[in-house]
C-alpha cells in the first residue's frame, strides 16, 4: 500500500492563499440601483397598497346656460402586493470551530460562509427581480418581478391584484397599468428603442435606466454611433459597472437579466420595499444549536417585494436575436 505522506509532504505545510476567490456569483446593476436609491422601508402590515389614478374627471368646453355633468366618477384604485420571504441557510459543524482557529487557520470558515450567504441572497433576489412571481416563470411566493410588471396584458393579464383590461383596453401600450411591450422576435434596431423610449416619455418623466444581458448590450452598443455614445458617470458606474449613456439614459449589463430582452425602466417608480425589522432586512438570526448535536444553523433573511407603481413609464423589448 502506498503511503499517504512522502518525505517532503510529511514535513512541509501547504500554503493556503488567505483570500477566497468567487467563481459562482454574478453582478446586478438593477439590484444595486434599487438598494442604494429605491429602497423603501416597510414598517409593518399584511401587504403593500399602492394607490393609483386611472380615470380623469368629467369636463370640457361649455356655453352660457349649459348644465354640467355632475355625475360621480371613480378615479382612483390601488394595487396590492404581498410581502415575500427569502432565506439563506448556514449550517456549521460544531467541531469545526475549535479546528478552524489559531495560526493554522488561513481564514475564518464562518466569515466565508457569511459572505457566501450575502451573495446567495443577492442571487435569489436578482434572479426573481426579472421573473414574474405569478407561477409562470417563478413561484407565486417569489418577488412580483419585471416580467409581470412591465407588460401590457399580452403575457400577464393582471398585476398588483388588478386585471389590466378592467382599466385599459386589452394589450394597449401605456394605458392604465400597461407598460410598453413589443416582442420583436428578430433583430433590434435603434428605431425600436427610440419608439419604446418615446412611448414611455410623459412630460418630464422618462426611462432613466436600461438593463439587458451582455449579448443584447453588445448588439445595442454596436448600433449606437460613437458620437452618440458617452461613458456613464452615475451611481451605476460608481458601483463598478461599465455603462454608457444614450438619450440621457444609463444603459448597462445585468448578468441576471433574461436572454433576448431589453428593459427600459423609470426607476423613480420602481421601488424595492424592505422590512424595517433588522432581522428581516438582510439580517442574520444567529446560530442555533441542534437539540441532539453540537452542530448549529442560522439563517440570513429578507422580507419585502418589488413594486412598479407606474408600468406605463417602462418598456420591454423582447425576442431580440441580433
Amino acid at each position: 500500500m502506498a503511503l499517504t505522506w512522502s518525505d517532503l509532504t510529511a514535513v512541509t505545510n501547504a500554503d493556503i492563499v488567505p483570500n477566497m476567490v468567487d467563481n459562482v456569483f454574478k453582478s446586478s446593476a438593477l439590484l444595486t440601483r434599487l438598494r442604494t436609491k429605491r429602497r423603501l422601508k416597510f414598517p409593518g402590515g399584511t401587504f403593500i397598497r399602492q394607490p393609483i389614478m386611472y380615470q380623469q374627471l368629467k369636463g370640457g368646453p361649455t356655453t352660457r346656460g349649459a348644465t354640467f355633468d355632475v355625475s360621480y366618477v371613480e378615479t382612483d384604485t390601488a394595487m396590492a402586493f404581498l410581502l415575500k420571504e427569502y432565506y439563506v441557510n448556514i449550517t456549521m459543524y460544531g467541531v469545526d470551530s475549535p479546528l478552524n482557529k489559531g495560526p493554522n487557520a488561513a481564514m475564518s470558515m464562518i466569515e466565508s460562509k457569511m459572505a457566501n450567504a450575502a451573495s446567495s441572497m443577492a442571487t435569489y433576489l436578482d434572479t426573481d427581480l426579472f421573473n414574474d412571481g405569478q407561477g409562470t416563470v417563478s413561484q407565486p411566493i417569489s418577488l412580483d418581478g419585471l416580467l409581470a410588471a412591465v407588460d401590457n396584458g399580452t403575457n400577464y393579464p393582471s398585476y398588483g391584484g388588478i386585471t389590466r383590461s378592467d382599466i385599459a383596453p386589452t394589450d394597449a401600450n401605456n394605458v392604465g397599468i400597461n407598460a410598453y411591450y413589443n416582442s420583436l422576435t428578430g433583430p433590434l434596431s435603434l428605431s425600436n428603442v427610440q419608439t419604446a423610449f418615446g412611448a414611455t416619455w410623459f412630460g418630464n418623466e422618462h426611462v432613466d435606466l436600461m438593463v439587458c444581458p451582455q449579448a443584447v448590450w453588445d448588439i445595442l452598443w454596436s448600433k449606437i454611433q460613437p458620437q452618440q455614445r458617452f461613458n456613464d458617470e452615475t451611481d451605476i458606474a460608481e458601483a463598478g459597472f461599465h455603462a454608457i449613456r444614450w438619450n440621457g439614459c444609463t444603459i448597462c449589463v445585468d448578468q441576471y437579466a433574461p436572454a433576448g430582452i431589453l428593459w427600459g425602466l423609470n426607476t423613480d417608480y420602481v421601488d424595492l420595499y424592505v422590512s424595517d425589522d433588522e432581522k428581516w432586512a438582510w439580517g442574520f438570526t444567529g446560530f442555533k444549536e441542534f437539540p441532539n448535536s453540537v452542530d448549529a444553523a442560522g439563517q440570513y433573511l429578507f422580507l419585502g417585494n418589488l413594486v412598479v407603481s407606474a408600468p406605463r413609464l417602462c418598456f420591454q423589448l423582447a425576442g431580440i436575436t441580433s
